[in-house]
């Protein structure tokens, strides 16, 4: 939101220099991004944020300098509008009433479109906006000025019914159209407020005026509207039609219910003074639904509690009454404008820090609650990453959304498939389906890498159902250590690696084989037995023992052992013998005839080192012998070839 500095002071006394108001505002909660000098003006660059559309206009920011610094709250002065009775007349339908809840309109007669003042068009161009003519720049600026988006109808444009100009307000059905002003034709979302008379729609109501009502050099008469729409709606519309506007902006955060009449009456009389013959009609003011308001209920020591502070009941009563609340002893009434947002006595807590001062609030120490427990997903989740991390693969993150190109090629584009409406680029046209499409991508990219090992765990989206996926992708075969995890995470389910084939890499220009998995996480395993975590281990002591300065011995041993036996526990096995084996690592293990009944073979690396010297071959043959005699006592096994 561009505020004018001297504008805001047009509304507002206050001392205050530039950089001091940025810096106040900032604490107060609306963070300037940047001071600009635009056409001689100083201008700020505020961010609003989402709930506070009361603060999108100069008016909504003058109210929170003044509550800010004590000020009274400005007020906007009413000039008289001098009713002419004119022949012309309006007629107004709204179906259902909820989606346009309030219609505030004036018929103009006699105008001339015209250059607006230089005063005006600096003004316009200092926010942003393109000066156009005098009748349209002032919707826009009263627009900037109170918060209330305006439309000027050109009266003669409009079809009729009876002796009045037809406005009929109602929500668009399927495959409607209208031509909005920038010239294009636009097919309308269902559900969409638009306006109508007894041939066409002409107006896409709170977004953009339409083509066919627009304000020209010929315009004599014209309706000036200022209304209420819903706001749902209107962002529904607004972001179905990619179609953002100032009015549409404002219209989505929550308009003022008791600000139609001072939009159209401050816009009429800035008309009636820029252009002296105009006829400014008697106001028609429609209230189809009014706003139901009730009394928040608070107490002083639920604020305190909340805020950490040791307030009295009558400072928050006036750090709300400063915000404009109506309060009477502990209920409190926000303020039209601040309908939208405030709705409980948590809202109210917000507003009284705000007034006081974040910085205000003592420091104190928090009281210590107990936390939940995670949930046994997260620790799966975490399991699968560490395993896989430990067992040399990289984890990878992707969007969520894939071309349509790579959907074809490994044959997912079908009717399940989810388009996105309004998608950033052609390769974000689609939400993955499954893992594969977004992985395959990254061994595309890093096509020249010795070897990739990489997995992903994320969300996939059909129309049915949106859900969470593990896939494994390596250019290498998968060793036996990957697939009896893969075979470990599901008893009940079948998975195995899978090579992709050659015309879907020849298509990607990817060198190499590629062996994937995928695994839906419904499928896993959930019986599966994770790591205890124990903090007490975090208390015990830590032995440091330095690295050696020796190279380390590698010897290979190969054993015929009884399937049953899980490697990594003969491995455990074979650490422990000497201190002086630092890794056991198992490269091969499988299962033969040859070997016997419920028998395998299990080949491990030994790697030995001796932290004082470079160990001799006696040593390590010692060593050797040992480990063949322990796993043959232990696990009744046999070495597979001869001792070298």
């Amino acid at each position: 939101m561009r505020i004018v500095f001297n504008w805001l002071k047009d509304y507002l006394d206050f001392k205050q220099s530039p950089s001091r108001l940025a810096e106040d505002l900032t604490l107060f909660g609306h963070e300037v991004e940047t001071i600009e000098r635009v056409e001689g003006e100083q201008v700020f660059e505020i961010e609003i944020t989402p709930n506070r559309g009361d603060c999108l206009s100069v008016l909504g920011i003058a109210r929170e300098v003044a509550a800010m610094y004590g000020l009274p709250r400005p007020v906007i002065p009413r000039t008289t509008i001098f009713n002419k009775p004119l022949q012309k007349k309006v007629r107004v339908d709204v179906n259902p009433f909820w989606i346009c809840p309030r219609f505030t309109a004036r018929i103009i007669d006699n105008v001339q479109v015209a250059e607006s003042p230089s005063w005006l068009k600096k003004r316009l161009r200092a926010y942003g906006f393109r000066p156009v003519n005098n009748l349209v720049d002032v919707t826009n600026y009263i627009m900037v000025a109170v918060g209330q988006p305006l439309h000027a109808f050109d009266y003669d444009k409009i079809g009729s019914i009876g002796n009045a100009k037809l406005m009929r307000i109602r929500q668009s059905r399927k495959d409607e159209m209208v031509v909005t002003l920038d010239g294009k034709k636009r097919l309308l979302p269902e559900g969409t407020i638009v306006i109508e008379d007894q041939n066409r729609i002409y107006d896409l109501s709170g977004i953009m005026g339409g083509f066919d009502s627009a304000v020209d050099e010929k315009t004599k008469t014209i309706i000036l509207q200022g209304a209420i729409f819903d706001p749902v709606l209107i962002r529904k519309a607004s972001k179905s039609l990619n179609l953002t506007t100032e009015a549409s902006y404002r219209y989505e955060r929550g308009v003022d219910y008791e600000g139609t009449v001072l939009g159209v009456d401050l816009a009429t009389a800035l008309i009636s003074s820029l252009i002296p013959q105009a006829k400014a009609g008697p106001l028609l003011d429609l209230k189809f639904e009014e706003p139901k308001v009730s009394p928040i209920t608070f107490s002083t020591s639920q604020i305190n509690q909340l805020l950490g502070t040791k307030l009295t009941q009558k400072e928050i009563q006036q750090s709300l009454k400063r915000l404009g609340f109506v309060v009477k002893q502990n209920q409190a009434v926000p303020p039209s404008y601040r309908h939208h947002d405030i709705k409980r006595w948590q809202d109210l807590a917000e507003e009284v820090a705000r007034i006081n001062g974040y910085s205000q609030i003592p420091l104190h120490q928090l009281d210590k609650k107990e936390s939940k427990k995670t949930t046994q997903p997260y620790f799966l989740i975490d399991f699968i990453k560490d395993q896989l991390v430990a067992l040399g693969y990289d984890e990878v993150y992707s969007y969520s959304f894939v071309d349509g190109k790579i959907l074809k090629l490994l044959g997912l584009f079908d009717d399940e498939i989810v388009e996105v409406i309004h998608p950033l680029s052609p390769e974000t046209r689609y939400l993955r389906p499954n893992l594969l499409s977004s992985i395959l991508r990254h061994i595309e990219r890093n096509n020249w890498a010795p070897e990739i090992k990489i997995f992903e765990i994320g969300q996939c989206f059909t129309k049915k159902k949106e859900f969470k996926q593990l896939v494994i992708a390596q250019t290498q075969k998968p060793s036996q250590q990957i697939l009896r995890f893969i075979e470990k995470l599901s008893q009940a389910h079948a998975f195995g690696f899978v090579r992709v084939e050659q015309p879907i890499l020849d298509a990607l220009k990817i060198r190499r084989p590629v062996w994937t998995v995928q695994i839906d996480f419904e499928k896993v395993d959930r019986n599966l037995v994770l790591p205890s975590y124990r903090p007490s281990l975090l208390e015990q002591k830590v032995i440091f023992r330095p690295i050696s300065k020796y190279p380390p011995t590698i010897k290979d041993l190969a054993f015929i052992i009884d399937k049953d036996f899980a490697s990594e526990i003969v491995a455990q096995t074979i650490q422990e013998i000497d201190s002086r084996i630092i890794l056991v690592e198992v490269f091969d293990e499988f299962i033969s005839e040859r070997f016997g009944t419920n028998k395998k073979s299990i080949a491990f690396h030994i790697w030995m080192q001796d932290p004082q010297k470079s160990m001799k071959e006696d040593e390590v043959r010692v060593i050797l012998e040992s480990i063949i005699t322990m796993v043959a006592k232990k696990y009744q096994a046999r070495l597979r070839g001869e001792l070298i």
